[in-house]
């Protein structure tokens, strides 16, 4: 939908920064570009979620999305990479329908498969194409659904006669493959991974498929070795990533309160973005429940309904000893990413007090997201079976499924602010801003901005914040080498007499504005 709508614009730094060095790779085979701006301004010249290391811009993140995609666009065209997230969703979904019909029954597969599809959560970060949580939670689910469904496994049974007998290791190998893909999308995943994987041990450990699962850790690390390498030649360790150290971001509460203290010297280990339990609780309530409340309503009745009738439910093979750990393991998982990143003080939208479907704590609990359709699938499946007018019921289960889709829909398409109408409206505003300031500046300006390197970016060189002594102490440099405007919010009459007459006159300089874009102004630096 955006993609289409404005191609070439994106709503945040990271997809911004993506999308470019996915670019980059397709067309020229690297992932650093050369700023000669940063030669005289100490490295300052990039936008956010972009770094400078050895005078060169780098990712600002984990490089599995723009290599992935860099790859898959420099073999098909790089007219495909707006399309790659979604059609890897579907997939995802396709991998989670299968492997619950695997465990508990085709019916149940097929609705969990069809609730994750509308699901808001899903439908909404599959559409913010350059974002990695979807590619990440659709790789996983491929090495899930390999792992513990096998389908090359029973192929080569069948066909083993024919001399395809070592198919049963494939299964294996496309697990590894995927997981070590997901591991380079975000590498933060191996957190929770790490814990599942020790949950499964502790509850069904003398059963797990151990040389499949030896065969699937293998291949992993083949496939993530040469990220890590990458990561090397860019960052200049092998554990290094755009991200830096995230610690800093953390709140002296999440740092420092009672939780934190309790945990003492392991929380950095498990929590290394704070561990504050009250917050995290308080913002999965926010985010997770009342955001979606229809949703939460739906899982915890289904949830409650299933509890009434436990182990009545048709279709659902009890007689996998894996079906109680999976479940249990979901919990727990659960219950750990609502502590680790509920904690975290994630502030995207300019006014902290504003509860929207953009926020970053709904990208991170996607797992959460897609464990909840099981309970309702496993209750719609149930009705269906206790209906004494079977095909009725299974019309009256599809008609359900669509008025779900609209309700998601709506919220997805029609939220304030950061639903898709509401993004497509600003990248509009942006597309049109950008090409207001490409037209009245110079090809080698330097833009100053706040928040407008999202877009600016790579149009023009950009450097951020303004209201940074750092970056004022900086634009006398910037002005004696390239034409230097600053862009953003039209300042009121006060702010702009403050600078003339008082921040820029020390520094030599004056401000002069050049443009009135609406809300946004254009002014240029220039010496007195």
């Amino acid at each position: 939908f955006l993609v289409l709508a404005v191609p070439g614009y994106y709503n945040s730094p990271d997809e911004n920064s993506n999308a470019v060095f996915t670019q980059l790779l397709a067309e020229k085979g690297q992932l650093h570009r050369l700023e000669n701006l940063n030669l005289v301004l100490a490295n300052r010249i990039h936008p956010r979620s972009v770094k400078v290391v050895n005078d060169l811009q780098v990712p600002g993140g984990f490089l599995g999305l723009p290599v992935i995609y860099g790859i898959i666009a420099r073999s098909l065209g790089a007219k495909v990479i707006p399309f790659i997230t979604p059609f890897i969703a579907l997939l995802g979904v396709l991998a989670w329908g299968l492997m619950i019909s695997q465990h508990f029954g085709r019916r149940v597969g097929v609705l969990a498969a069809g609730l994750l599809l509308v699901n808001p959560v899903w439908w909404y970060w599959s559409s913010h194409t350059m974002m990695p949580n979807v590619l990440l939670m659709s790789l996983l689910l491929g090495a899930a659904y390999f792992l513990s469904c096998t389908p090359s496994e029973a192929l080569s049974r069948r066909q083993e006669y024919r001399g395809l007998g070592l198919l049963r290791w494939a299964d294996a190998v496309l697990a590894g493959i995927c997981l070590g893909l997901a591991l380079a999308v975000r590498l933060a995943a191996i957190y929770w991974l790490f814990i599942a994987v020790l949950v499964m041990i502790v509850l069904v450990g003398r059963r797990l498929p151990w040389s499949r699962i030896a065969i699937c850790l293998v291949f992993a690390w083949l496939v993530l070795a040469p990220f890590l390498l990458i990561n090397q030649s860019l960052y200049g360790s092998w554990l290094m990533t755009g991200y830096g150290d995230v610690s800093a971001t953390v709140s002296d509460a999440a740092h420092g309160g009672l939780g934190a203290k309790l945990l003492g010297p392991v929380r950095p280990i498990l929590f290394p973005l704070g561990f504050a339990p009250r917050t995290a609780v308080a913002n999965f309530w926010s985010y997770g429940v009342k955001l979606f409340w229809w949703w939460s309503l739906l899982v915890g009745l289904a949830g409650l309904y299933l509890w009434r009738r436990c182990g009545r439910v048709s279709g659902w093979r009890e007689q996998s000893p894996y079906t109680s750990a999976v479940l249990i393991t979901g919990l727990i998982v659960s219950g750990w990413l609502i502590l680790f990143y509920g904690s975290w003080s994630i502030q995207d939208n300019p006014n902290p007090n504003v509860v929207t479907i953009g926020s970053s704590y709904l990208r991170y609990w996607l797992p959460i997201f897609i464990l909840s359709t099981l309970p309702v699938a496993g209750a719609l499946s149930l009705l269906v079976d206790l209906s004494r007018r079977y095909h009725l019921a299974q019309v009256s289960v599809f008609l359900f499924l669509l008025l779900i889709a609209s309700i998601s829909g709506r919220q997805v398409f029609g939220a304030a602010q950061e639903g898709l109408i509401a993004i497509q409206t600003n990248l509009r505003v942006y597309q049109w801003e950008v090409q207001q300031i490409i037209e009245l500046t110079e090809d080698d300006a330097l833009i100053v901005v706040d928040h407008a390197d999202k877009y600016l970016y790579p149009k023009r060189a950009v450097m951020y914040p303004l209201r940074s002594d750092e970056t004022y102490q900086l634009v006398p440099l910037a002005v004696a080498n390239t034409p230097t405007y600053y862009f953003g919010l039209t300042f009121p009459e006060r702010d702009l007499d403050w600078l003339q007459n008082v921040k820029l006159p020390p520094l030599g300089l004056s401000i002069q504005p050049t443009a009135d874009l609406g809300e946004h102004s254009l002014y240029k630096f220039i010496f007195k």
